[in-house]
């Protein structure tokens, strides 16, 4: 089993994933349980279905990761370019819930991504949804170039 701290840069509060159930080069695995201990938790309500997009990134984050570690290398961040068709079941994801969040790769131009995600709960699809996704080589240097007048 891959550890988080291996292929993800997101570090608690923020990252929302509880383990890999399984990773490749163009696609993965994760589950998530619902708690109330989330930084996105409302007490009363639940998880806004919202908060599921940020788990479809950092799944996808979870497959750059896998690469870097595999050539021995830190993970990195990548960068949430977009995001087409988001469509959750619901509005509020319940405390409790084990959640499937999985992420297949549909194209690759060099650092530029696109991907095919799904969340899944007991066999029920919760949300689905199409991000773009870009990961430079280099990220520090790639917003340094950006911040440069």
């Amino acid at each position: 089993m891959i550890a988080l701290d291996d292929v993800l840069a997101h570090r608690p509060p923020l990252r929302l994933l509880d383990r890999i159930v399984e990773v490749s080069d163009s696609a993965v695995v994760a589950e998530a349980v619902v708690r109330s201990d989330n930084a996105f938790f409302e007490p009363g309500s639940g998880l806004p279905a919202y908060v599921g997009l940020e788990m479809m990134a950092q799944a996808i984050a979870a497959i750059d990761g896998f690469k870097c570690h595999s050539s021995g290398l830190p993970a990195k961040i990548g960068f949430l370019l977009g995001c087409r068709r988001y469509a959750p079941a619901k509005a509020m994801l319940q405390e409790g819930e084990t959640l499937r969040i999985s992420a297949r790769m549909v194209f690759q131009d060099h650092a530029m991504m696109a991907f095919d995600c799904r969340i899944v709960c007991d066999g029920e699809e919760l949300a689905t949804a199409d991000l773009k996704v870009y990961a430079p080589s280099d990220p520090i240097a790639f917003l340094e170039q950006q911040a440069a007048p």
